[in-house]
C-alpha cells in the first residue's frame, strides 16, 4: 500500500479511466475483472460511458457499482462515439486521466509502475509504450510497435505532428491539461485523441516511462482495425490546422499521399 504521506498520493483518486462502450457486455467484464486484480485499484475511479438503449451494458454498469469493490461512475451519452470521451473525462475527479477501450489491456501492477513516477518527479503528463494485440490477446503488428517505440524513446513535439504514436491507454494526463485543451475535441470525425496529444505537445512536455503499459487489441471488427478514407482525410485537416510550420504541412501531406497509396494497393492486392 501506498503511503499517504507524500503529496502527489493525498487525493482520494489519484486516476481516472474513462471507457466509453456499446453493446459489447463481454469485454467490459473482462476490463473488470482486470481492473479488481490491479494492486492500489483504490486509488483508481472508473468512468464508465454507457449509451442509453444500451439497456444490458447499464444494467451491468449498475450492478458492480453497487458491489464498490472499485470506484465507479456512470455516463450515460445519447451522441454517439466521439462526445463518449469528452463526456467521461468531464465527471472525472482523479488527478491523471487515461482513455481505457473496453477492449484494451494494462499491464499488471500500472498503478505502482505510475505510482513511483509520480512521488518521485510530479509529472503533468506520462507516457509508456503500447503493443497491438488481437481477439486472442496474441501480440500483432511488431513492426508498428518497434515504430512507435522508437520514436517515443525519442520524442519530440514536431514528429508528433507526423505521426501518432502514442497509445491512448499508455497515455496519462493530468486533468487540468486535458481540459484545457479541451480533452478529445468531439467536432473531430476520427482521430480525436491524436489531435489533443498535438494540442497538449504544446503546453507540457511529458515524461517518458521505459515500459509497456498497455495493449490496445486490433482487429477488423473494431473501429481500430479499418482503414476510412474520408475519416483520414478529415484528421489530415485536422492536424495541418495546429500547426504554423509550412515544412511541417508538406510532410503531412506527403505522408497522407503514402498511406492512401499503400492502402490501395493493399487492398487491390486482397481483393
Amino acid at each position: 500500500m501506498v503511503q499517504a504521506s507524500t503529496k502527489t498520493i493525498k487525493k482520494k483518486y489519484l486516476f481516472s479511466l474513462i471507457t466509453p462502450t456499446y453493446k459489447r457486455l463481454k469485454n467490459l467484464k473482462k476490463s473488470y475483472k482486470q481492473l479488481l486484480n490491479q494492486k492500489n485499484n483504490n486509488l483508481c475511479e472508473w468512468v464508465l460511458v454507457v449509451e442509453k438503449k444500451d439497456l444490458s451494458t447499464l444494467k451491468f454498469a449498475e450492478e458492480i457499482k453497487k458491489k464498490k469493490k472499485i470506484k465507479i461512475k456512470i455516463v450515460l451519452n445519447e451522441k454517439g462515439f466521439q462526445s463518449a470521451f469528452k463526456n467521461g473525462a468531464k465527471v472525472a475527479s482523479g488527478e491523471y486521466i487515461s482513455f481505457l477501450g473496453d477492449d484494451d489491456k494494462l499491464v499488471k501492477n500500472i498503478f505502482n509502475i505510475l505510482i513511483k513516477k509520480i512521488k518521485l518527479l510530479n509529472p503533468n503528463w506520462i507516457i509508456g509504450y503500447g503493443s497491438y494485440i488481437d481477439n486472442k490477446g496474441k501480440k500483432i503488428r511488431t513492426l508498428v510497435t518497434q515504430i512507435k517505440t522508437f520514436m517515443l524513446k525519442n520524442y519530440n513535439k514536431n514528429t508528433l505532428h507526423l505521426v501518432d504514436y502514442i497509445m491512448t491507454p499508455s497515455s496519462f494526463c493530468k486533468r487540468k491539461y486535458l481540459k484545457k485543451v479541451g480533452y478529445f475535441n468531439n467536432i473531430h470525425w476520427y482521430g480525436n485523441d491524436y489531435v489533443c496529444w498535438i494540442r497538449l505537445s504544446k503546453i507540457i512536455k511529458p515524461i517518458i516511462i521505459n515500459k509497456t503499459l498497455s495493449f490496445a487489441t486490433y482487429s477488423k471488427s473494431t473501429y481500430s482495425g479499418s482503414f476510412d478514407y474520408k475519416r483520414y482525410l478529415n484528421l489530415y485537416f485536422n492536424i495541418s490546422k495546429e500547426t504554423d510550420n509550412l515544412a511541417i504541412k508538406c510532410m503531412q501531406f506527403l505522408i497522407l499521399i503514402y498511406i492512401f497509396t499503400h492502402n490501395l494497393i493493399l487492398k487491390k492486392i486482397l481483393n
